[in-house]
């Protein structure tokens, strides 16, 4: 009995023993995978940067417009963004993977370069608690492989292409105005003469003046001979 007892609990041991967690071995990005100069000035870049964290839902947990600083926390991240390292077990080894709790945090650092130019930065931190065989969670900070980096840094050159001042109208060049209604007469039509109205009208106005003939085709005799 002495004996099975010290062999279980050597066993035990040994499983303890095996059961460890590797720290990643992948190197961190570099920095051609973290930056990018924007032809910007300063203000238009911070906005076309704040666009693409707002595109992506990102919810921001720190702004320094000052220090050019946006920290901004992201989605679970999986395998093909971070390394966690790798679980060693009786079973042998393999990749740790992230949990449901692990985290994304995306540091973005914007500074100018000159009037017309800025360069932006994206520092990504993941982390994960990692489950190993006979042991408690541990947490893990992930080595990024730049692959979410790239792809903010080409949304953000995108929005670049977007992003430009607001153009105002020039004082004197003011829209043409549309030339002004003009009212209709309130005059009633006429009606046509009736045969009473020229029967008045040819009492009213004379039959002739010196000679000349008024009123159509009436033929006046000639004055006497003196």
């Amino acid at each position: 009995m002495p004996r099975l007892r010290i062999s279980i609990l050597g066993l035990i041991a040994a499983l303890f023993a095996v059961g460890c967690l590797y720290p990643p071995v992948t190197q961190p990005p570099p920095d051609e995978k973290q930056e990018v100069v924007i032809p910007l000035p300063y203000d238009l870049a911070w906005d076309a940067v704040n666009a693409v964290v707002t595109e992506n839902s990102f919810h921001v947990q720190a702004q320094d417009m000052t220090n050019g600083i946006i920290e901004a926390a992201g989605p679970r991240f999986t395998l093909h963004d971070a390394d966690c390292g790798k679980v060693r077990s009786v079973a042998g080894s393999y990749t740790a993977e992230p949990e449901l709790d692990s985290s994304s945090v995306y540091n973005f650092l914007v500074r100018p370069r000159g009037t017309e130019a800025t360069l932006v930065e994206v520092r990504a931190t993941f982390n994960s608690s990692v489950k190993v065989p006979l042991h408690p969670a541990t947490d893990v900070d992930c080595v990024s492989h730049g692959i979410q980096e790239s792809n903010l840094l080409r949304e953000v050159l995108v929005e670049a292409k977007k992003t430009h001042r607001p153009e105002f109208a020039k004082p004197g060049n003011t829209p043409p105005q549309a030339a002004p209604v003009t009212a209709q007469s309130s005059a009633r039509p006429r009606r046509p003469p009736t045969s009473i109205d020229k029967t008045s009208a040819q009492r009213e106005a004379p039959t002739s003046l010196h000679g000349f003939s008024l009123g159509g085709n009436v033929n006046l005799p000639a004055p006497p001979p003196q």
